[in-house]
């Protein structure tokens, strides 16, 4: 038993919150950058940099499509489908394009081009160039409308080809097919191949087509053909007299 001594008073036993001496850890480094070894980081670094990482973890394919998409091709060219088929190889290195681009559109774009005056009259061979554009602009605007969704339609050749087909016979109708001389008619009809015609997508195109002559436009195309065929067909008879 210890004996306090009148005047000089007891030691006090430390405590860990008001008396412990605080001990800086060993081999703690500070960052140039931080003032005190407890300055907060930068939270809006932090923000960005897990958002952008978290974005390209949760959706890596939207980004990829986002980086990748279609390009905008000037329409009313000769060279317009191969074009498009050429920016389908570059976005999707070992897959195969929409058969519709060389195997429609383009043979068909060459082969109405290399029409003339003397297979159109004048009327026909504008004609030509306003629907040859408008089939291209039908693409183009499918293509601005949504980028995307064009994006994987191409990558279905059959569906591709489908919505392409849909779109022939309203550029036919409204670039003034039905205002042709019978002609005109006739040389249009035979230009393209029957592989190509009679197929569910070919006579799907010629019915709704067809579908929208009115009932005057039939009979002035059917009486303005039977002319026409005539004056075709009479220089093969002989002379009766």
């Amino acid at each position: 038993m210890k004996i306090q001594r009148p005047g000089i008073p007891a030691p006090r036993t430390p405590t860990a919150r008001t008396d412990s001496p605080v001990t800086p850890p060993k081999n703690t480094v500070r960052s140039p950058a931080t003032a005190t070894p407890s300055a907060p980081a930068r939270s809006a670094d932090t923000f960005e940099t897990t958002t952008r990482a978290t974005a390209r973890a949760v959706s890596p394919g939207r980004s990829n499509a986002a980086r990748n998409l279609p390009a905008e091709i000037p329409t009313g060219t000769k060279d317009y489908y191969r074009k498009r088929y050429d920016d389908f190889v570059r976005r999707n290195p070992g897959m195969t394009p929409p058969s519709y681009y060389l195997e429609y559109g383009q043979k068909y774009c060459d082969r109405f081009s290399s029409l003339g005056p003397k297979d159109l009259t004048p009327e026909g061979l504008a004609w030509r160039d306003r629907t040859l554009k408008a089939l291209q602009d039908a693409i183009e605007t499918k293509r601005m409308e949504d980028p995307v969704g064009f994006a994987q339609l191409e990558r279905d050749p059959e569906a591709f080809k489908k919505f392409a087909y849909d779109s022939h016979p309203d550029a036919y109708v409204q670039s003034g097919l039905y205002e042709l001389p019978a002609q005109d008619l006739m040389k249009i009809g035979t230009t393209p191949d029957l592989k190509d015609l009679f197929t569910k997508d070919g006579l799907r195109q010629i019915a709704v087509a067809l579908g929208k002559m009115d009932a005057g436009d039939v009979v002035s195309v059917a009486r303005e053909s039977a002319r026409e065929l005539w004056k075709d067909l009479k220089h093969s008879f002989p002379p009766l007299f």
